[in-house]
């Protein structure tokens, strides 16, 4: 009895991620006769009907922001939910990309091990718990990569006043007192909140606030990026800090000799088993030899992957076995792919 046809839809992406998806699935294509593929702009009015009947589709939009990242959501989730297309990366992989607050959540339902993190809506509150922080702090915004929108806040009064302009609404609301607008404005000018307040109302920008930091780790000259593909694939390699600066992503200064501890390699491919990711990159510190997690991601550079000398396959009897040779990232999704749908199909 042959195989059922399995068609597959492969997302373009302006990263160029879809041409090697291609190019693994065609050499795929010599065994495996029953399958197909096409390419799909996603970002067509028509992209829904000309993923058509397909069951699988492959998609790395390589836009960031908080805004677009939404956009995938809403169509990864329309696929799952609504049409019960099998995804890659699905909904559990992405919710809350580019949204450390939401990865917080994870974490915190897991017990996994992470830097000491406080996020806070409330602005009494944050200023409450920054009281009783210990210095420095790593202060961070909700979304950005490669270390974007991340500094060292020495002292309470310098994370104080970061908190103050973070939540300008707040303390606009809360001079309200019985006075006239005009009264408001003249007695918010000697505060610096005022300032931030008037330029979000001036620029249409969104007015509630968030604090979000972490605790400091001392002694860590580097950070180890571990990437894992499903539950089966990981790989990664370590990060070396900017000069003179505590922060290691997106220094460019990667460190392909060192070993990888092969406890921070199975915690990761435990929690992407747990959750239901089929890929994440996961950012690691390291507090007195244990490893901690400070952040993950779905979006990573291919090409940092690729240079690995190789990648860790947990095999069934759960013992890791090491796959010597430059791998593309991309192909390891298509391997993946093929796991889900096999485990879709006898179900």
């Amino acid at each position: 009895m042959s195989e059922p046809v399995l068609k597959v839809a492969v997302g373009r992406d302006r990263g160029r991620w879809h041409e090697k998806f291609i190019d693994s699935l065609e050499r795929r294509m010599r065994e495996l006769p029953y399958l197909r593929y096409s390419l799909v702009n996603m970002d067509r009015s028509d992209w829904l009907s000309r993923i058509g009947d397909a069951s699988l589709v492959l998609w790395k939009p390589a836009y960031m922001g908080h805004e677009f990242a939404g956009y995938v959501k809403e169509k990864v989730y329309l696929l799952e939910r609504f049409l019960g297309k099998t995804v890659l990366p699905n909904f559990s992989t992405i919710w809350h990309f580019e949204s450390k607050i939401a990865q917080s959540y994870l974490f915190d339902l897991l017990n996994v091990g992470t830097p000491e993190t406080v996020v806070s809506f409330d602005f009494n509150e944050a200023t409450e718990i920054a009281g009783r922080s210990a210095f420095p702090v790593v202060r961070k915004k909700a979304a950005g990569a490669g270390s974007t929108n991340v500094r060292a806040m020495s002292s309470y009064r310098e994370l104080r006043h970061d908190l103050e302009r973070t939540f300008s609404l707040s303390l606009w609301d809360r001079s309200l007192g019985g006075k006239s607008r005009l009264k408001r404005i003249a007695g918010g000018l000697r505060h610096r909140w005022f300032w931030d307040f008037a330029w979000r109302k001036l620029t249409h920008s969104q007015l509630f606030g968030v604090a979000y930091w972490q605790e400091f780790i001392p002694g860590n000259d580097s950070d180890l990026r571990i990437t894992v593909i499903g539950d089966r694939f990981a790989t990664g390699f370590w990060r070396r800090n900017r000069p003179g600066d505590f922060r290691a992503s997106g220094s460019g200064n990667i460190d392909y000799e060192t070993p990888l501890p092969e406890e921070a390699l199975r915690c990761c491919l435990e929690i992407s088993r747990r959750l239901d990711f089929d890929s994440m990159a996961y950012d690691i510190l390291f507090r007195d030899g244990t490893p901690v997690i400070s952040e993950m991601s779905y979006g990573y550079s291919d090409v940092a992957v690729h240079r690995v000398s190789g990648y860790s396959t947990l095999e069934p009897d759960g013992t890791l076995s090491f796959v010597s040779g430059n791998t593309w990232p991309q192909e390891l999704w298509v391997e993946w792919a093929m796991i889900r749908a096999e485990r879709q199909r006898q179900k």
